[in-house]
């Protein structure tokens, strides 16, 4: 009897002491793997240069891409949780990691510190970093408004000395131009807004804006800083203006799917993301912005670092998008 006794304490002790054992084991950090599955919404030409530098850097790891639109990534990211197939997303929208905060994995890049925390999520240990920015600016017909005459400031949208003269796109059929509605509402307030209601006019395509000012049917718009590097090489007489108050830091970011089968190797490719060598392949791929400070912006355009951004509050601008968007319609009436 004694001797079965003894032979139960030690299979108990044994249990207790491979259960305090186990955290330890976890702590010791995710165990390494030589494959990757990347979700990527940028294009196949970016995704795979930076596939080709990370696999140089890193010829044990197997990477998997798996190319697809912004929507499509996010439904598969829903989809497929708690067992999701890809380990990292790069190339969507700040405001999908915002929505969905809880299916990404906090981790610290090595590059952490060279990236300003207007350009990734807040804190020491990030949900996502940026990608690339598209920048909001002003865009300006310069046979129209030579010399620095047109509007330098957000609030020029509303004086009355430029009616009729600025097209927008309107807020409620556009991304773009609700981003830029939200950037005046943060500045100035709603009754700044109703202002510009009445002092510009309203289409319904983003496109139509650059397109009209650089023909000169109107002598400003605002639009995405790529658009205004297009019309300049092209010849067209436009210029940009990055308002003086400062433009939404905007940004694509990646980030590490949660519960992700090959942890240890996302991390990898986290760092690799964030590093000199992969932003000046999306700089020069796509002719992109990226968010570090140490590479020029895109062709005809100035650096990050010659650029006043303020924050853009995605999770603030997602839950007001459909009254502002409605009210905003009803000023334009």
């Amino acid at each position: 009897m004694k001797k079965l006794m003894a032979i139960l304490l030690v299979a108990i002790l044994s249990t207790c002491l491979f259960a305090q054992g186990a955290p330890e084991a976890q702590a010791a950090g995710p165990v390494a793997t030589n494959e990757i599955t990347v979700w990527s919404a940028a294009s196949d030409e970016e995704t795979e240069a930076l596939v080709t530098k990370f696999n140089e850097i890193h010829p044990e790891i197997k990477t998997t891409i798996i190319t697809a639109g912004s929507n499509e990534l996010k439904t598969r990211l829903m989809a497929e949780q708690p067992k999701p197939s890809g380990d990292i997303i790069m190339g969507i929208a700040k405001e999908t990691y915002d929505e969905f905060y809880d299916y990404f994995t906090p981790y610290r890049s090595v590059n952490h510190d060279s990236i300003s925390e207007t350009v990734r999520d807040k804190g020491d240990n990030p949900r996502y970093y940026g990608y690339s920015m598209p920048l909001q600016c002003f865009i300006i017909n310069t046979n129209i408004y030579p010399n620095g005459t047109g509007p330098t400031k957000w609030s020029d949208l509303a004086d009355p000395k430029f009616k009729g003269e600025i097209i927008l796109a309107n807020p409620a059929l556009s991304g773009s131009a609700y981003a830029q509605l939200f950037m005046m509402y943060t500045l100035y307030g709603e009754e700044f807004c109703k202002k510009v209601a009445k002092n510009a006019v309203f289409v319904a395509s983003s496109k139509t804006v650059p397109e009209s000012v650089a023909r000169g049917e109107y002598g400003i718009g605002v639009t995405g800083e790529a658009n205004v590097a297009t019309y300049i090489e092209a010849g067209d007489p436009v210029t940009y203006c990055y308002p003086e108050e400062g433009t939404g830091a905007r940004f694509d970011a990646s980030g590490i799917i949660a519960n992700c089968k090959n942890l240890k190797s996302a991390q990898l490719f986290m760092d690799f993301l964030t590093s000199y060598d992969a932003y000046k392949i999306i700089n020069e791929v796509k002719n992109r912005r990226v968010v570090i400070n140490d590479l020029p912006g895109p062709k005809h355009l100035p650096a990050l670092g010659e650029i006043k951004l303020f924050d853009y509050d995605a999770v603030k601008a997602a839950e007001l998008r459909n009254e502002l968007s409605d009210k905003f319609s009803n000023w334009i009436l």
